[in-house]
């Protein structure tokens, strides 16, 4: 289904407060306070004639129906399709941003209303939709709105996310949201400070509020050379992963260079490294950006029954009973169908 192109939607953002002759957002830890006609770091908001306004709402930048595992997500629905859409513009400034020309400039958008959105996703007979490739939080007022229409129609919300976000809008966010990937970027806060403009304590908030929500939840972790690929601080990642829960499913992923970050790529011995590392005290832990033999399929961590067999996109469910292991029965963190 094609979506009608109209003039841009302008829409009140949520979770504003004056602040003096300022306007602050309160979507994301930034905090923007902004004048009249001033724009917030994420540029999906504005000041317009006094008012804070989401000047990116139903402005999509990319979709694309695409494997769930591209997410990444290998627990939810594995083997699936699912549309994909996403926005320009980000509240974080990685300096190796894979999609940089998105996330950290702009390419033309076209106008998906909500309700159009969902029809796509019917006309596809589609599981539901995921909101990715720049920063999804960011277009809170249209995800919250496609969501509650995907909701009502029986269908999935997927996010696939940096993490940066309040409290209070991740608590309306979870309320229609039934899987997410959080990009956990470092163990190391002044990290996430120098090279990402944000802040580790606020992502590990995050993660611990999806998890006590009972959402299904995934990481990834991208191992950045000269930054991340020390076995201390992958063990220091894996630790805090575990002391929440040892069956939240990890992505490791190889990093490459782009961006503004010029090193050269994740050596493949040091992936093999961490991966193991993460096997010792994790249950599901897979490989991303690299061709191997192991970190691909998924295993009962009971009895070793191979339960998912992948190659590349190519997924088979070949020992699960809906989310039990066929040959020893144990239930396992798999989502199948829609609840």
């Amino acid at each position: 289904m094609k979506a009608t192109s109209v003039k841009p939607v302008f829409v009140e953002a949520a979770f504003q407060q004056k602040e003096g002759a300022r306007l602050r957002c309160g979507i994301c830890p930034q905090a923007c306070k902004l004048d009249e006609g001033g724009i917030g770091v994420c540029e999906g908001r504005q000041v317009i004639d006094g008012k804070l306004m989401a000047v990116n709402y139903a402005q999509v930048s990319s979709l694309h129906l695409d494997p769930m595992e591209k997410k990444p997500l290998y627990h939810f629905f594995p083997g699936s399709d699912i549309l994909s859409v996403g926005p320009n513009g980000c509240n974080l400034s990685c300096a190796w941003c894979q999609n940089w020309q998105i996330s950290q400039d702009t390419i033309p958008t076209r106008t998906v209303l909500p309700e159009e959105l969902a029809d796509m996703v019917d006309a596809l007979d589609g599981i539901g939709a995921a909101y990715t490739y720049a920063e999804p939080l960011i277009w809170f007022e249209y995800v919250r709105d496609v969501g509650r229409i995907l909701h009502e129609r029986d269908l999935v919300n997927v996010f696939v996310t940096n993490g940066y976000i309040n409290p209070e809008p991740l608590k309306e966010i979870l309320k229609i949201a039934d899987g997410f990937n959080i990009d956990l970027k470092s163990s190391d806060d002044q990290c996430y400070r120098n090279f990402c403009g944000g802040s580790l304590d606020d992502v590990q908030r995050t993660i611990r509020m999806v998890f006590d929500s009972g959402k299904h939840l995934e990481i990834t972790h991208l191992i950045v050379t000269g930054l991340g690929d020390d076995l201390k601080k992958i063990e220091q990642v894996v630790n805090w992963i575990a002391s929440l829960d040892s069956g939240i499913p990890l992505h490791l992923s190889r990093y490459f260079p782009n961006n503004r970050y010029n090193d050269p790529p994740t050596d493949p011995q040091f992936m093999k490294e961490a991966y193991e590392l993460a096997c010792s005290k994790l249950s599901w832990v897979y490989m991303g950006n690299l061709r191997s033999d192991y970190g691909q399929d998924s295993h009962c961590p009971a009895c070793g029954t191979l339960l998912v067999s992948r190659s590349g996109y190519n997924t088979e469910v070949v020992g699960l009973d809906n989310i039990r292991c066929m040959k020893c029965g144990k239930s396992l963190n798999f989502i199948m169908d829609v609840e």
